[in-house]
């Protein structure tokens, strides 16, 4: 059965569990700042994060009781996918928080649908419609508008990064599109996580830069990270795509910039000038006709 033929209270289900999703992942940025002032380094938080996500997430699969063996062949897609694409996003994304606002960061990597329908058209056959043509000047447009600042008030280094981080989730969305037909979402979510967490922790411990003296404030935003911004955030998001299906979960999404930059402006006292604002604007707007799409 379509997922338009659900009954209305599904519906409504798969949208609240999608927007809170959202407002989940929107914490992250926020909640990483924190973690930095308290004396978290980027890879301690990353590694900590992922181990307690890893954790939670396991203890769920035994207690549901759900068959976590993969076989050999879906093991190695599975992990080169995280390592080659997850893991860079993260730590591109997590390093681009130092140098630019949370609100910019997450506005660039919304770039990342962009990519996806590029990725899409050569590798799952989909078609290039004038929407999707649109929806990718649209985001162009608003790339360069945020771009056009003057360089005192928004450091390209951050800017690369978030790029980056853009370009490597869309790859990971077009491959998890593939071996989630056949592996239990609660299960690839335990795989990632573990191999994230053994992936950081590992190049941390190889960089010296493993560093657990930190303030009480930054363990409880490395809490928040690991239980609110990843487990809370990757369980409702794969659950509510399930009932409203990718593309209306992907337009609810878009709120995830917005509220990013109201708890930037509340809890840190970040800002964006107007035309950060405009190019903002831009790039969701592009997010949304490629959704419609």
């Amino acid at each position: 059965m379509h997922k338009q033929k659900q009954k209305p209270g599904r519906q409504g289900l798969g949208v609240a569990l999608v927007l809170f999703s959202t407002i989940c992942l929107s914490v992250e940025p926020v909640a990483a700042k924190i973690a930095y002032r308290g004396g978290a380094t980027v890879m301690t938080t990353l590694t900590l994060r992922y181990i307690l996500a890893a954790a939670i997430f396991w203890l769920l699969i035994l207690a549901g009781g759900y068959a976590f063996r993969l076989p050999r062949r879906q093991l190695l897609a599975v992990t080169a996918l995280s390592l080659g694409t997850q893991t860079l996003t993260v730590m591109a994304l997590f390093e681009a928080f130092r140098y630019i606002p949370a609100g910019m960061a997450i506005l660039f990597l919304y770039f990342y649908p962009t990519v996806v329908t590029i990725l899409a058209f050569f590798f799952l056959k989909e078609p290039f419609t004038w929407r999707k043509g649109l929806a990718l000047l649209l985001t162009l447009a608003g790339c360069a508008v945020i771009l056009g600042q003057p360089v005192n008030s928004l450091d390209m280094r951050g800017v690369v990064l978030s790029l980056t981080a853009a370009l490597t989730y869309a790859v990971f969305l077009v491959g998890s599109t593939r071996l989630l037909a056949t592996i239990q979402t609660p299960v690839y979510n335990a795989y990632v996580s573990t191999i994230l967490a053994l992936a950081v922790g590992g190049l941390a411990l190889m960089r010296g830069q493993l560093n657990l003296s930190f303030s009480s404030e930054a363990l409880v935003a490395i809490g928040v990270l690991g239980i609110v911004s990843t487990v809370l955030a990757m369980a409702a998001l794969l659950r509510g795509i399930k009932e409203i299906g990718a593309s209306r979960a992907a337009i609810i999404s878009t709120f995830e910039p917005v509220a990013t930059a109201v708890l930037g402006f509340l809890v840190l006292g970040e800002s964006l000038t107007a035309w950060q604002m405009i190019g903002g604007a831009a790039v969701l707007a592009g997010v949304f006709l490629q959704r419609r799409a």
